[in-house]
């Protein structure tokens, strides 16, 4: 194909995989402030739903100071982690939330890059889905976990609630994470959080995850041309077959992460193009922050580089055409 016609076909392919990817990460988006509204009629109208605590010891397990239902399955979970006393309040309000389940199910089940589906309060009560069926089998190794120190953590390198809170989201709009991160199970993803209010008093948020993998199945990886996902920090999210077998980029791969600062590491620093050894890609992150074409030299090789932007998460979709 000639070289004109190939960057005309690559242009409209990148534009056609923001368009995708913009489109499903929009539904999440709506989806979530919907479920806000549902859990924020919940609080109001919390009197007409049964909230009674009879019989709830029989089916809440405790992990040290933490009350969590779990139900097998597809793996439901509601409770709390303790760090606020688990009192007949509490209870009561963990059995308002159950009323939530099937409104939760079914957010998560039609969203495409959805695999969880929680909200939090700020007094860490937790309610939601997660797709990880082995947690349920795995409840026994849990028991020596304090969950009240999960929020602690700080696994995004944040507050979990300061993004969304009234001094920092007057407005209570969705934002989403403002880098990409690996989550507790080893899942690459994007987190979108969305504000929960209860008589105009921040209560918590609602946190679903969108994972980058079938992003990048929806988009880069369709090409058989060289492409790459790049945040607008500089962080590789991952590039198709054609760009690995072309560039020196080592992209994410799942696998099980044992402690919090060694994901957190990697991210920022094995996945930053920036910190790369080789100069050739920080320039590339450099050019992407402020131009949508142009040319560049990589590893000794000349290439035409174009990107289009999905907005919503801040990601490049970035396209090579050897010169």
């Amino acid at each position: 194909m000639p070289e004109r016609a190939l960057e005309v076909k690559m242009r409209e392919e990148l534009q056609s995989y923001a368009q995708m990817v913009s489109q499903k990460c929009r539904k999440l988006m709506e989806e979530t402030a919907r479920l806000t509204c549902f859990v924020e009629d919940l609080l109001k109208y919390r009197d007409l739903y049964d909230t009674s605590i009879n019989g709830m010891d029989d089916r809440y397990k405790s992990i040290g100071k933490a009350c969590v239902l779990i139900e097998e399955g597809n793996l439901y979970m509601n409770g709390a982690t303790g760090a606020v006393p688990v009192d007949e309040r509490l209870k009561k309000e963990m059995r308002l939330y159950e009323h939530a389940k099937p409104r939760l199910k079914d957010a998560k089940d039609q969203l495409d890059y959805c695999d969880e589906m929680w909200f939090f309060t700020t007094e860490n009560l937790i309610s939601g889905w997660v797709d990880y069926e082995y947690i349920a089998r795995a409840m026994p190794n849990l028991q020596g976990i304090d969950l009240t120190k999960i929020h602690g953590q700080r696994l995004l390198r944040f507050n979990w609630f300061d993004i969304v809170n009234p001094v920092n989201n007057p407005a209570r709009k969705g934002v989403w994470s403002p880098f990409p991160f690996i989550e507790m199970f080893g899942v690459w993803v994007f987190t979108y959080f969305y504000p929960i209010y209860e008589a105009d008093r921040f209560k918590g948020i609602f946190a679903p995850h969108a994972k980058i993998e079938p992003m990048l199945a929806d988009s880069i990886y369709r090409s058989p041309e060289k492409m790459m996902a790049i945040h607008e920090d500089g962080t590789l999210i991952g590039m198709n077959e054609a760009a690995a077998e072309s560039f020196s980029l080592k992209a994410y791969k799942t696998r099980l992460w044992q402690e919090l600062q060694e994901k957190v590491i990697y991210v920022r620093e094995d996945l930053s193009l920036m910190r790369n050894a080789t100069a050739d890609y920080a320039w590339l992150s450099d050019g992407l922050r402020w131009q949508k074409e142009f040319n560049l030299m990589i590893e000794g090789n000349s290439y035409s580089v174009m990107k289009e932007r999905i907005p919503e998460i801040g990601v490049n979709l970035v396209a090579f055409l050897d010169k």
